[in-house]
């Protein structure tokens, strides 16, 4: 007999296997008295009686944990065996459909339609089986489901990884009781981990083996995590072990088996955080938010040229732009820098599971990327790809100390310290790609800040992303600077500008796509055609579709304004036809008094009611506006009182034109965002400008193009009445006033006639449509 390995599980058996070179592993059981000890090494001397021997496929075995299968599911114990001896390989209806995975039921189906015939025990009667058969059958039926698992296997899409990152987010919500939102997302990023290792290695690890229960499938699924971290040097005191009950950790394998995520494109692991934590870990106390790969793929795209040498992010999150970086160039050296030990691992595993092999994640636990242990890189990175948390001030005096744009203040926030740290790390003549919000641009506050930019580096590019573009989490005004490291600017080269509208994102985080006429679909995006654009530009062709570029020059602008609007033609533009104007111009406050009749609703027992008009009260560019009645107690803020003939013009989000006269003879109230203005008399006691043309005038590209430069703000953007007051608003004799009043009024008339018109023919196109199926209705039916 071969050499044996042995082992003892029982006082009543020992089984003993040895893998043979073919597709079955050989099994013997022996039995032992109650006395042998659980050292002891058997012989085959030693042995009471031969050894019985039962064939079992080698596919359906797991070599690490069949002894304690067999044992602790109580399917082969010593008596068992014994009985399988005695009926010469016969085995019983229950044990045949367990092994099959099929109802009994379904077997003796299977007995009446004479697919598997059963031979009747002669003492009792019952159906029994050949054990030779029934696992000959198991083959077949393994063999038909891996054939059709190929079949069916496809490309695993977002909307796929998220339904099961949410199976498993319930499961365990469901099994382990104790568990929260955060333990619930480290323990489905440990399964995926592991799954995506598995796949890699060929193995359906979360397949639930013959003869396994939830506690063997446990031990199983344990070792083969703490192996893989082992092996790969993942060093994760915090996270090495899964910590699941036996039922949850069973339930999740089920889940994790019927999906293939091997070869999936996207950031699993950031998808995992988005998923399984939103609305409760949004941000935490560093401020993470998680850039959109849409946003990801976009700047390294704009970045290609420059990804060499070694790329790194110091606010890594998930390590979404160096993986991406990575596939850009796959011999780039990635360096991240994370404050928080959960997402410093997950970096890890992300870089790892995508094929990684020169990176390095950092952990730094005291101040992250702007802390004293982030020195020792400084002058040594070619490239920075980053979104910081600029969501937050930094108030450690000890650290704001350190920087040029810290010093001597009590706060400052993160992402502006990260625009200085970001300097520092970068070689000299390096670049960044750095995502910042808009007051950083356009805020009075942040002058020195844009006078450090100015300074330290030229700007390449800026490019405005919408709103949108972090929704649902956020909704922030932001830009991507561009910028070159340089210690000594000469001249400075022209700078490339663009805004986006669309990132190709809902503003629930799902991706947002358009649908073409033969069925395939595009995202929603023009970060596409601001690459092209930008390589236009580089390439010295002709640029457009809202992307223009300038030589930023501050000589005569102490503000420093670097945003998108400040600096656009249309601005330029304006000032041309200010210069052009044949007429005097007069600033608005010449032109108009403001009215400041304050009311604050709730604190008025005068009123239950009040007309109030309120933003969504206003049409955009159409110069028409509403009230309703509403109820003094819903509104909380001070409302301002407007009389009729008065225009009101809304402060708040100025490019929407939201500008128009009032005609109600009794006035009225509305929003405290909006300014309301009274035309000034002239010497005969009559409005110097027709109220309906100065509306019409602070709704036009003539005003914007004065005040887009002027509208600050995150997420609310806005104007101040300082600089409302500034505009200039041209003032024309009489009678040109009169012809302009004659062609809008021409025009008010057009469009009247236009808009009647068409809904006449919406409304003909729809009697025409249901005559139409009327039609085809009596063709067929032969009528």
């Amino acid at each position: 007999m071969p050499k044996q390995a042995w082992s003892r599980h029982s006082p009543r058996m020992v089984v003993v296997f040895q893998e043979l070179h073919f597709a079955n592993v050989q099994f013997f059981f022996w039995a032992f008295p109650h006395s042998v000890g659980s050292g002891y090494i058997a012989s085959q001397r030693s042995l009471k009686s031969p050894p019985i021997r039962v064939t079992i496929p080698n596919a359906l075995i797991n070599k690490r944990t069949v002894l304690t299968s067999l044992t602790k599911k109580n399917i082969l114990t010593f008596n068992n065996v014994q009985r399988l001896q005695n009926m010469s390989g016969k085995i019983s209806l229950t044990e045949a459909a367990s092994f099959l995975g099929v109802s009994k039921a379904t077997l003796r189906n299977w007995d009446k339609d004479k697919k598997l015939c059963a031979k009747r025990n002669p003492l009792n009667g019952y159906r029994t089986y050949d054990l030779n058969e029934i696992i000959k059958i198991k083959n077949d039926m393994n063999a038909t489901t891996e054939t059709e698992s190929v079949l069916r296997e496809k490309k695993v899409d977002t909307k796929a990884i998220k339904s099961l990152i949410n199976k498993l987010h319930n499961i365990i919500r469901n099994e382990d009781s104790d568990s929260n939102t955060i333990t619930r997302f480290d323990e489905i990023s440990k399964l995926l981990f592991l799954k995506m290792i598995a796949e890699k290695e060929g193995s359906n690890l979360f397949f639930q083996q013959l003869f396994e229960n939830e506690s063997t499938y446990s031990i199983r699924v344990q070792n083969n995590y703490q192996d893989a971290i082992s092996n790969l040097g993942i060093k994760i005191n915090s996270f090495s072990k899964i910590q699941l009950s036996e039922s949850a950790l069973w339930k999740c394998g089920k889940e994790l088996s019927c999906l293939n995520l091997n070869g999936t494109s996207c950031d699993v692991k950031g998808l995992a955080y988005e998923d399984a934590i939103r609305g409760v870990f949004d941000k935490n106390d560093n401020q993470q938010f998680f850039t959109p790969y849409q946003i990801v793929d976009f700047i390294v795209k704009i970045f290609k040229s420059h990804l060499k040498g070694t790329i790194c992010d110091p606010a890594c999150g998930t390590a979404g732009f160096l993986n991406q970086a990575s596939k850009a160039n796959c011999n780039a050296n990635l360096l991240g820098f994370e404050v928080d030990e959960r997402l410093a691992w997950i970096s890890n595993l992300n870089l790892l599971l995508h094929g990684n092999k020169h990176y390095a994640i950092k952990h730094m636990k005291f101040g992250g990327s702007l802390g004293q242990e982030a020195k020792k890189f400084f002058g040594k990175i070619d490239v920075i790809l980053t979104n910081p948390p600029f969501g937050s001030d930094y108030t450690d005096p000890s650290i704001l100390n350190h920087y040029l744009l810290g010093k001597e203040r009590n706060s400052r926030r993160r992402g502006i310290l990260f625009i200085e740290q970001v300097w520092n790390f970068l070689k000299d003549k390096g670049y960044a790609a750095i995502i910042i919000d808009q007051s950083v641009l356009n805020a009075n506050s942040n002058i020195d800040v844009r006078q450090y930019i100015l300074s330290h580096f030229q700007i390449l590019a800026i490019i405005d992303l919408p709103e949108t573009a972090f929704m649902p989490y956020a909704t922030v005004n932001t830009s991507i600077l561009f910028l070159q490291k340089n210690k000594k600017i000469i001249n400075r080269e022209k700078t490339f500008y663009a805004k986006s509208f669309n990132i190709g994102r809902k503003n629930n985080g799902d991706d947002d796509y358009n649908y073409r006429e033969n069925g395939t679909t595009e995202l929603n995006s023009d970060l596409c055609s601001i690459v092209h654009q930008w390589e236009n530009f580089n390439s010295g062709k002709k640029i457009c579709d809202n992307c223009f570029s300038t030589i930023l020059d501050f000589k005569e602008d102490n503000s420093l304004r670097l945003d998108y609007a400040y600096h656009h033609p249309f601005r330029n533009h304006s000032k041309e036809l200010l210069n052009k104007s044949n007429f005097k111009l007069l600033p608005l406050v010449e032109v108009c008094e403001e009215r400041n009749e304050t009311l604050i609703p709730s604190t008025e027992s005068e009123f239950s009611t009040i007309q109030f008009t309120g933003l969504a009260n206003i049409e955009s560019y159409t110069g028409k506006a509403t009230r309703t009645p509403t109820p003094t107690a819903s509104i909380k803020s001070s409302v301002k009182r407007y009389e009729v003939g008065d225009i009101i013009f809304s402060k708040m989000r100025p490019a929407l034109r939201k500008c128009a006269v009032m005609k109600y003879e009794d006035g009225g109230y509305a929003s405290s965002e909006c300014t309301i203005l009274k035309i000034r008399k002239d010497k005969n006691g009559n409005n110097i400008i027709d109220s309906d043309l100065l509306c019409a005038i602070l709704r036009s590209d003539f005003v914007y193009g004065q005040i887009m430069g002027c509208i600050t703000g995150i997420g609310r953007p806005r104007i101040s009445g300082k600089d409302l007051r500034n505009i200039k608003i041209p003032v024309p004799p009489e009678q040109i006033q009169k012809n302009a009043i004659t062609s809008m009024n021409t025009a008010k008339a057009s469009i009247k006639q236009l808009k009647e018109k068409a809904a006449l023919l919406l409304a003909e196109a729809e009697i025409l449509e249901k005559n139409s199926l009327t039609t085809i209705a009596n063709i067929m039916s032969g009528i």
